[in-house]
């Protein structure tokens, strides 16, 4: 059986001298680790490299951090803060279309004009989202300015009126009192006479006291009459639409001079014209 001898470890004497100092200092190192010494550096130099790298990084990613937090207080201060603000304000103003809607919906209803949809946003429509709100508004608003060309609204002659609906004092005889089932407009013969809405016309001739007269029949009950007039450029069952020109202005039939007689009849019998004349 073979003996195995132990390998003698090497040292090596490293000598530390001192210019200030006569006496040197020895340190005995073992040779392998002096042959090793520059792995021995190099490893520390990458460690250190290491180390340098990730304080860069770490630096950098707190500077983009930084960044970051800057732009979203930024954002918050100059975006999000003034976002919510002009979302309330809207809001509030939807409220009140909502409320004006509704009042619209009443004074229709009110006249004749049946809609056919459930009630305004801020009544009935709390629960659905904002984009349905808002093409129920479409729809609605559709459908009112579809029924508004058929309702009696505004002037068939634009000036003063001077005569109003209601009792008033017999022009004619020399007294007494009688019932004036309508408004009179003042102008000049020859001025035209526009239509109010769109509808057919029902009567197209001399009509008594109205002198030359044009009716006109609309949607939900209502009729318009255009009496004293001294031309008449429609027809029985012509269908026309709303500032139609349909005659001119005169003295015909009852008539103190020359002026407008103008109706509004709701289901056949008169309304009171001023009603509808302004919208307030």
């Amino acid at each position: 059986m073979a003996i195995r001898s132990k390998k003698k470890k090497e040292y090596s004497t490293v000598v530390i001298v001192n210019r200030n100092n006569p006496n040197t200092k020895s340190i005995s190192i073992r040779t392998k680790h002096l042959t090793r010494l520059k792995y021995y550096i190099l490893a520390l130099v990458l460690v250190l490299a290491s180390l340098i790298t990730s304080v860069v990084i770490l630096n950098k990613q707190a500077q983009q951090n930084a960044a970051a937090k800057h732009e979203l207080e930024k954002f918050k201060r100059e975006i999000a803060g003034p976002m919510a603000s002009d979302t309330t304000v809207a809001r509030a103003y939807i409220k009140k279309i909502d409320s004006k809607l509704y009042r619209i919906q009443k004074y229709m209803k009110q006249r004749g004009v049946q809609r056919n949809t459930a009630k305004i946003g801020g009544i009935e429509q709390k629960s659905v989202s904002g984009l349905d709100q808002y093409r129920f508004y479409n729809v609605f608003l559709d459908g009112l300015i579809k029924n508004l060309k058929y309702l009696p609204l505004g002037y068939p002659h634009r000036n003063h009126r001077h005569s109003k609906y209601g009792y008033r004092s017999n022009p004619f005889h020399g007294g007494g009192s009688e019932f004036h089932s309508g408004v009179d407009i003042e102008g000049k013969t020859g001025d035209p006479v526009k239509a109010t809405a769109n509808g057919v016309v029902v009567l197209a001739d001399w009509s008594y006291g109205y002198g030359k007269c044009v009716r006109i029949r609309h949607k939900h009950g209502y009729e318009t009459l255009y009496g004293h007039l001294s031309k008449i450029n429609v027809k029985v069952g012509q269908e026309i639409k709303a500032d139609h020109d349909i005659g001119a202005l005169g003295s015909t039939g009852r008539s103190t001079g020359p002026h407008l007689h103008y109706e509004v009849r709701y289901l056949d019998r008169p309304i009171n014209p001023s009603d509808f004349l302004d919208l307030h």
